[in-house]
């Protein structure tokens, strides 16, 4: 061994034979025992963060064509309103050479142009005409009035509008009626006898049937077109027929307040809606309470073909009240005497 290492070993044990542990600062280190050891990588606090690995595979995005979104109409749980025809706003969005792209689908399908159900059919304001003679319904509100917004056709109008307005209109004088008969009592619930006698349904078995509203109006029941070929009046109760031609009533009872008048729906009201609607069967239609209210009130329109314009010119007018005569100003008698002092005078 060379004399430097030698030396630099004797120094090494004078050292650390000169420093005790009695004498250090620093705390001892507790040695873990066998069932405490961990290893580094397990006390390490990991990131939550993890690396997204970059893939070389794309995905191709879904092309969405027009006639893909005509395929709803074939779903029985489509929402009804949804549905726009694929040239609704003029645009055809389906690309150049797929012009059979929904033959491919569904070959058996029917092209219908839609463009032409813009302009109104003539045959709604002939029907409405037959209806009620006596009125004259523009072309334009008897389209809107019959077609109903689960059709294609609702992107033009439809009769949601007027609806909700003769719904209230209906209801505002069926509260009239009730709230001016003796057979009122202070118990009744005005609200739930208006919700049972203008129900919907009740609206569109009772009267909308007797009118034949589904035989002309448009609207998009939910069955499929193989189902309707042979659907019976049950299956179409339960398609919503009875609710779409409920919500009809209500429309042609909106149209005609809205272009007619209030004392024309007023009457219609009477005449041609509430007379139909008294049934004698527990929790619908108009209380069997309330019915020769009712009739009383039709005939004093003139029955249920009664006329609904007046010409109010024809009718005698009613008497006027007599005025007072004026009282004679009394005349002063300063005045008097003036005047016969100049008489006197002549």
């Amino acid at each position: 061994m060379s004399p430097s290492i030698s030396r630099l070993n004797s120094s090494v044990r004078t050292l650390c034979s000169s420093v005790s542990p009695s004498s250090s600062s620093v705390a001892p280190r507790i040695l873990a025992t066998p069932s405490r050891r961990y290893s580094l990588a397990a006390m390490k606090q990991k990131s939550y963060e993890t690396r997204r690995e970059n893939t070389s595979v794309r995905v191709r995005p879904r092309e969405v064509y027009a006639d893909a979104e005509e395929e709803g109409d074939e779903r029985p749980m489509t929402r009804l309103g949804n549905r726009r025809p694929q040239s609704a706003f003029g645009r055809d969005r389906r690309k150049p050479g797929e012009n059979n792209y929904s033959e491919k689908i569904s070959p058996g399908r029917e092209q219908v142009d839609y463009s032409t159900m813009r302009a109104p059919n003539p045959l709604f304001a002939e029907h409405l005409n037959k209806l009620f003679p006596d009125l004259q319904f523009p072309t334009e509100l008897a389209r809107r009035i019959l077609t109903h917004a689960s059709h294609p056709a609702a992107i033009y109008g439809h009769n949601a509008g007027h609806s909700f307005m003769g719904r209230r209109v209906i209801s505002a004088y069926l509260y009239l009626l009730l709230s001016s008969s003796p057979n009122l009592k202070p118990s009744d619930d005005l609200e739930a006898i208006v919700a049972q006698t203008l129900n919907t349904y009740v609206l569109g078995e009772h009267i909308g049937s007797k009118w034949g509203l589904g035989r002309v109006m448009r609207w998009t029941p939910t069955l499929k077109s193989e189902r309707l070929q042979d659907a019976n009046i049950a299956l179409l109760k339960g398609a919503g027929l009875y609710k779409v031609q409920g919500d009809a009533v209500a429309a042609v009872l909106g149209g005609i307040f809205e272009q007619f008048g209030a004392s024309t729906a007023h009457r219609v009201f009477h005449t041609r809606v509430l007379p139909h609607i008294l049934l004698s069967t527990n929790h619908t239609g108009l209380p069997e309470v309330f019915h020769g209210d009712a009739r009383s009130a039709c005939n004093r329109f003139g029955g249920m073909h009664g006329p609904l314009v007046v010409d109010y010119s024809s009718l005698p007018s009613l008497p006027t009240e007599r005025q007072p005569p004026k009282e004679k100003k009394k005349v002063q008698s300063e005045s008097i005497e003036r005047v016969e002092s100049e008489v006197s005078l002549d």
